[in-house]
């Protein structure tokens, strides 16, 4: 899975940080990684896909826990103007790739972002009152469209290869993510959540059951 490392109670430091092996296990390898790269490329296409159906204007793009940037290519396919910026705590991937280096919960640019991206983060988040503040922030920075995935408890028990999925996370319920973000956000289906006060036109079908 892909995101950051377990943090201390300030939410910064992480206990064990990733380092190459950590990405060739689960990002390179064939044999061991969870999802390759153009598994990556089919997952932004679709919700980018979506993003642009529902009509928003997209000029900034963040990447929350971006990695090795598998998501930008989608991202520069359907807007190719907006500014990408992906956001890291590892060491190694921000000298090696150049991302901006801040933990989700605490990152304040000053302008937001018209989408967010947070894939497979949160459960790295081994403190609740960060996993907490992550998901505030996430709605300060997010003006327009979330797409949002975690393993959860749920997800773990039935959905999740467990041979290729790092255990080492933090497993909540799903009920737990969605109450917190159900303040700021509503869900319009596929992962995707819009900033309460946007209205996009979606037919009742087509809208989550």
């Amino acid at each position: 899975m892909k995101g950051t490392r377990p943090f201390n109670m300030k939410g910064r430091v992480p206990f064990v940080p990733f380092d190459a092996k950590f990405y060739r296990r689960y990002y390179l390898n064939p044999a061991t990684r969870v999802a390759s790269r153009a598994d990556a490329l089919k997952l932004g296409r679709f919700f980018c896909a979506f993003v642009d159906y529902l009509g928003f204007t997209v000029r900034r793009v963040l990447d929350a826990g971006c990695v090795l940037g598998h998501l930008r290519p989608a991202v520069r396919e359907f807007f190719p103007r907006a500014r990408y910026i992906g956001l890291e705590t590892s060491d190694y991937l921000c000298r090696r790739h150049g991302w901006v280096q801040a933990s989700v919960a605490d990152y304040a640019p000053r302008k937001p972002f018209d989408l967010v991206i947070c894939h497979d983060v949160l459960q790295y988040l081994e403190d609740d009152r960060v996993a907490s503040r992550a998901l505030r922030n996430l709605g300060r920075l997010c003006r327009g469209v979330l797409y949002l995935s975690v393993l959860t408890a749920e997800d773990w028990r039935r959905n999740a290869d467990r041979a290729r999925t790092d255990s080492g996370v933090r497993l909540r319920p799903a009920a737990w993510y969605q109450t917190r973000l159900l303040r700021q956000f509503r869900p319009v289906g596929g992962g995707l959540l819009v900033r309460r006060g946007y209205e996009p036109l979606l037919w009742e079908l087509e809208r989550p059951w």
